[in-house]
């Protein structure tokens, strides 16, 4: 049996704080690998849009150090999304702090919409080739990709390929979507026969003469979906951490109930 810690968290200080006792935690628990939520690190997307150009480079810059800092000091394998800076202006991707080391895999796919173009704000390039972090932990071979991308076909036939266990997702969800993650994930989860680990952000984004209820509220419900498509656990809408144990006897035991991997392997 493994263990893995969602953080459910809104934007986080400058100060390491609290980021020290979450992470303290999952160390007392024998939780060695952490994920965390989208606009954790740095300010919710909206927010960084009309933010200053050093104080986006300052925020991430300092949440690098601290959580370098961090993993080195719990003996964690910490999984964050973070804005980083590269020529003029940033780019959006996920980074693996472990023993005081960043590793850095840029986003894939970004959302388009007029309300949220994060295409066109970042200088990510979707490559003719998706690349996807992936790593092993204990007896588990994880693969991380963004909310957004488990919407593509394709990000899982790639995932597929790495022969993935587990698919840890950091999301910054809001509106009424709950419904639509939920069926959506335990529809992944069932296919693949592979857990999802959601962490979803907390928090409230308000512009500037909105009235109180259109204002962007992220809900949380970080949760832990099982290779049969279930819900196996989950979180609330408030800040917290939840350890998830994942058990590769129940991954064996979906494929060879349904099949679903041994049939498309042959395609893939």
């Amino acid at each position: 049996m493994s263990k893995i810690a969602i953080l459910q968290l809104p934007t986080l200080p400058l100060s390491e704080a609290r980021l020290d006792y979450y992470l303290k935690i999952c160390k007392d628990r024998e939780a060695h690998l952490v994920l965390l939520g989208e606009y954790v690190l740095n300010s919710f997307f909206k927010e960084l849009e009309s933010m200053p150009k050093h104080i986006i480079k300052q925020q991430s810059e300092e949440k690098k150090r601290t959580l370098c800092e961090l993993s080195k000091r719990y003996e964690l394998n910490i999984i964050a999304p973070i804005v980083m800076s590269e020529n003029e202006g940033f780019v959006k991707g996920v980074a693996k702090f472990s023993n005081g080391q960043f590793k850095f895999i840029k986003q894939q796919i970004l959302m388009p919409y007029t309300h949220w173009n994060e295409a066109k704000f970042y200088a990510n390039k979707i490559n003719d080739e998706l690349s996807f972090l992936t790593f092993k932990y204990e007896n588990l071979k994880i693969g991380v990709a963004f909310g957004y991308e488990a919407h593509f076909d394709a990000v899982f036939t790639n995932l597929m390929r790495k022969k993935i266990d587990v698919l840890l997702m950091p999301t910054a969800s809001t509106f009424d979507s709950n419904s639509r993650w939920q069926e959506l994930l335990k529809l992944r989860a069932l296919m693949n026969g592979i857990f999802i680990i959601r962490a979803n952000r907390i928090g409230l984004y308000k512009t500037k003469g909105v009235k109180n209820d259109e204002a962007w509220k992220f809900y949380g419900d970080s949760l832990v979906v099982s290779p049969f498509g279930e819900i196996a656990d989950r979180l609330g809408v408030d800040e917290g951490v939840l350890i998830a144990n994942i058990d590769k006897k129940e991954i064996a035991t979906a494929r060879s109930t349904w099949c679903f991997n041994a049939i498309a392997s042959k395609f893939l």
